[in-house]
């Protein structure tokens, strides 16, 4: 609700942009055509290029706009309403493995958010049922820091990985920078990656849920993982059983045994894609440089 308008203006006001009009349409164009669109994973070529022309239109207008990361309404709870990946982008600019192919189609989305809190808190969850039965979240949580105007770089965590109630932290910390071109409140927010991927978020009712901000403030439990692997061995030992009962018939523990080894392979390094920035792999491959550096020195020395 409500029209799109500028920066502040001396003595609070609020300056009316002098292409108001064209600014609105073109949010109203966005909104509607990203509707239906499973977050951007499910689109025609034609209307991605449409929705994509369209925010790149809509940053161009915008240009001018006063620094988002300074406006107070910027800190919100988000739906993340639509992603397109950057020309340079291998797999989902959000949520990560869990929204790839094989991803989408084991783990059911249910909701995509992202929070920005006070102080430089940023917060990711993608909610799903695993097999469209079991419900479960990954959240990544981390703090960021300013780099301009309208950029900021997210130092994440862990991701956490809830099922069944049972929450533990896997995969490596990674990092992100996005950058904030345009911000209308209670309108929409438009985010665009390093690598050129397109964000969408949105203000809604979903988004505004206790239960949504509980899943993501979760506490890892030590025991999890070992609650989760008795439930699954539980599980594996009914097949076995049911496989008995059917006079050895080899179908049910082919099937289970093809979905856990599909369901590793989204949940492998966190969910997380190449296209992230893995903390530990830079602080290896740091290592490892730091480490030659000094044998060709010490090979240098007479």
């Amino acid at each position: 609700g409500g029209t799109a308008r500028g920066g502040r203006a001396r003595g609070g006001q609020c300056r009316v942009l002098k292409n108001e009009d064209e600014v609105n349409r073109t949010i109203d164009s966005i909104l509607e055509d990203i509707k239906g669109t499973d977050s951007g994973a499910s689109v025609p070529a034609d209307l991605r290029a449409r929705i994509d022309g369209n925010i790149n239109k809509l940053i161009e207008l915008s240009s001018r706009q006063s620094s988002p990361l300074e406006n107070a309404a910027l800190f919100n709870s988000y739906t993340v309403a639509y992603s397109s990946p950057g020309p340079k982008q291998k797999g989902a600019p959000a949520g990560g493995r869990f929204r790839g192919k094989m991803g989408r189609l084991l783990f059911r989305t249910t909701g995509l958010y992202q929070m920005i809190l006070r102080p430089n808190l940023a917060k990711n969850l993608v909610s799903f049922k695993l097999f469209g039965i079991l419900p479960g979240s990954i959240a990544l949580v981390g703090t960021f820091v300013k780099l301009n105007a309208k950029t900021v770089k997210v130092l994440f965590e862990r991701p956490k990985f809830t099922l069944l109630g049972q929450t533990f932290s896997f995969g490596p910390k990674s990092s992100v920078e996005l950058e904030t071109p345009c911000f209308y409140a209670n309108k929409i927010r438009v985010g665009r990656g390093s690598l050129g991927s397109l964000f969408v978020f949105t203000v809604d009712e979903k988004s505004q849920r206790e239960s949504v901000l509980r899943e993501v403030d979760r506490t890892p439990r030590p025991y999890a993982v070992v609650v989760l692997a008795a439930i699954v061995a539980a599980a594996l030992y009914a097949l076995r059983f049911l496989q008995t009962k059917l006079g050895g018939a080899k179908a049910p523990m082919v099937a289970a045994c093809v979905l856990l080894v599909a369901t590793a392979s989204v949940l492998v390094r966190g969910g997380i894609d190449d296209f992230n920035e893995c903390e530990e792999d830079k602080q290896k491959a740091a290592a490892a440089a730091a480490s030659g550096s000094r044998a060709s020195s010490n090979g240098a020395t007479p």
